[in-house]
């Protein structure tokens, strides 16, 4: 045993005495081919080291399973959930016959205590597995993006090319009929005054399909309309009136209109003038119906091909509005069943310089995730507008919202607020990248029945700058006023030492005359003022809460700060955590993030406001 553990990366550098003693607290399990180890979801209470046979790690994706490796004897899995004490993010199935040894929790935290290097192993191969996974998956939701596109695009298309393939079916039965009614009416000797009337009749047949001159009858009226007109041909011994009566009510027919061309043409002539007309009609409404198939199938492929930017340069100047609505087109068959779109658009919006293909990825996943999020009947709501050097486009839906604990991480790989199989929580994670890459930024806020997403981009992505993040920043009057009327600052996250920024700047704001409330996390003194264990405990409600953590953790802070009674949150510069500001706004605090305080103490206030306590 402890020759096969000293095999392992992780473990080949314990001390025998150490690995002696692992030996001894190791479980072993067998299990058959085919056989679960653990599944996604479950809880992550335990590794696993492959003794002998093979161990597949897969993940449902869509409805799939998506293989992410293959486990061998000496490799160690399920370490992951184990060190972070979160759910199994993945499933694992014995490919064959195998043995593993289990490696239970307190197990483990007694590994890594005693080999500092064992923690960064498992962290190296953590970071290894992560991106190979992130690189699989990202190809998989890739072809499950693709495949919802050429879902629509397949269901989009069959209902025109049915149409026009039906449509050229009863042409040719039409024009059969026209042939055979015209040769009887070229065998006819015609007056000058029936010859006007067919003339007539033809262009009346011509002109009427597509025009919507019957388009406001209901149905009720077409049908009464159509038993009066068969009466009318029965009456007069046309044959066959159940044919051409529905092409007559079409051609606006009345009794007393069939009345005049009974007064022009004798009863054989007139049952054979009808059947013509009603044929020419019929064929004429069915070459409109094939036009109107073959256009829209044109629509959707030019949709799609400018979706995808095909034969275009990467970066080029982009429509948002046509992007937009080419998504749109693509996403129909998931959209109208059951979502109203509603449009406010800027009519003046520049273009932009992007790529536009990726681009288009976002709108797809913003789109595609609105519409997933919608239970039953709703809607969908896109605003875009100018703003500043750049524009910002809102895609807002009435669905049941984002979970608040779950906004902080919204924009994390892998993180789902789906099923497990239903996502794999790789769809924001693209879309933020994207317009990361586009130097503007993507933003969330969320309650039951009002989630928007807020997508800034600048005109020209290559020249602008990714500065600090937009619309964090208020203006130098209301800056003045936080910092001028605020007297008690807590901080979170201190820092202990003097070189510190994180110490440097209370140890400012102190001299300034600011009362702190140093909080945990940080140092348990800062500047002689004991911390407190978190901002639930302090004494009194802070004007200020300062934050130095990094992105992803203000989040908790700031429902605490909440709570505590807080008035402003104050996210120091270096850390960008729209969501964790989001809650605040939505607490009613104002909210400072990418902003230096003690820059801004110096430019707007300049002097102490009050004696150092």
């Amino acid at each position: 045993m402890e020759d096969l553990l000293r095999k392992v990366p992780l473990l080949a550098g314990l001390p025998p005495a150490d690995l002696a003693r692992l030996a001894q607290k190791v479980e072993t399990r067998r299990l058959a081919a085919g056989e679960l180890l653990f599944e996604e979801g479950q809880p992550g209470d335990r590794a696993y080291l492959i003794q002998s046979g093979q161990v597949e790690i897969f993940r449902q994706h869509n409805g799939r399973a998506v293989l992410l490796a293959v486990r061998h004897p000496g490799e160690v899995i399920g370490e992951l959930s184990l060190l972070e004490a979160t759910p199994r993010t993945t499933t694992a199935r014995a490919r064959q016959a195998s043995v593993l040894l289990v490696i239970h929790q307190g197990l483990l935290d007694e590994l890594l205590e005693a080999r500092p290097e064992t923690a960064r192993a498992m962290l190296h191969a953590y970071a290894t597995r992560l991106r190979a996974t992130e690189r699989l998956l990202n190809q998989s939701e890739k072809l499950a993006q693709l495949g919802v596109l050429s879902a629509g695009l397949a269901h989009e298309l069959n209902n025109p090319a049915a149409a026009a393939r039906s449509g050229g079916e009863q042409l040719r039965r039409a024009l059969d009929d026209v042939r055979a009614a015209g040769n009887r009416l070229r065998c006819a000797v015609l007056s000058p005054g029936q010859a006007q009337t067919l003339a007539r009749m033809e262009e009346q047949a011509i002109g009427q399909p597509g025009t919507g001159v019957t388009a406001g009858w209901n149905a009720l009226e077409r049908s009464d309309r159509q038993a009066d007109l068969e009466s009318w041909l029965a009456v007069h011994a046309v044959p066959e009136a159940w044919k051409i009566s529905t092409a007559l009510v079409e051609l606006a027919y009345d009794p007393l209109g069939l009345d005049h061309l009974a007064a022009v043409f004798p009863p054989e002539l007139l049952s054979v003038a009808l059947a013509w007309q009603g044929a020419l009609y019929t064929a004429y409404a069915l070459v409109y119906e094939i036009e109107t198939g073959a256009g829209r199938m044109m629509e959707i492929v030019q949709a799609m091909r400018t979706y995808v930017y095909l034969d275009q340069a990467p970066v080029l100047e982009v429509d948002v509005h046509e992007g937009l609505e080419n998504t749109l087109v693509l996403l129909r068959s998931k959209l109208r069943e059951r979502i109203q779109v509603h449009r406010y658009y800027d009519p003046h919006l520049p273009h932009i310089q992007a790529y536009g293909s990726e681009l288009n990825q976002v709108w797809t996943n913003l789109l595609d995730n609105a519409a997933d999020a919608i239970q039953g009947p709703g809607n969908i709501t896109l605003r875009t507008r100018r703003e500043g050097e750049g524009v910002l486009i809102e895609l807002e839906d009435d669905g049941p919202g984002i979970p608040r604990q779950a906004l902080a991480r919204i924009f994390e790989p892998f993180f789902t607020t789906k099923l497990p199989g239903q996502g794999a929580g790789l769809g924001l994670s693209i879309a933020y990248n994207i317009v990361a890459k586009h130097s503007g930024e993507i933003q969330v806020t969320s309650r039951p029945g009002c989630t928007v997403f807020r997508v800034y981009l600048p005109l020209d992505f290559e020249t602008a700058a990714p500065g600090p993040a937009r619309g964090w920043k208020p203006d130098d009057a209301r800056l003045r006023s936080i910092l001028e009327t605020a007297h008690t600052i807590a901080v979170v996250g201190a820092g202990s030492r003097p070189e510190e920024e994180a110490y440097r700047v209370p140890a400012y704001l102190h001299a300034q005359g600011y009362h702190l409330l140093p909080v945990r996390p940080g140092p348990d003194t800062l500047l002689g003022q004991p911390a407190y264990p978190g901002l639930e405990s302090l004494p009194e409600a802070p004007d200020i809460v300062l934050l130095f953590l990094p992105a992803g953790e203000p989040f908790r802070a700031i429902e605490a700060a909440i709570l505590a009674g807080a008035r402003t949150v104050w996210i120091q510069a270096g850390a960008i955590d729209p969501p964790a500001a989001n809650l605040a706004r939505q607490a009613g605090l104002q909210v400072v993030m990418e902003a230096d305080i003690c820059s801004e103490y110096r430019r707007l206030v300049g002097r102490p406001l009050r004696a150092s306590p």
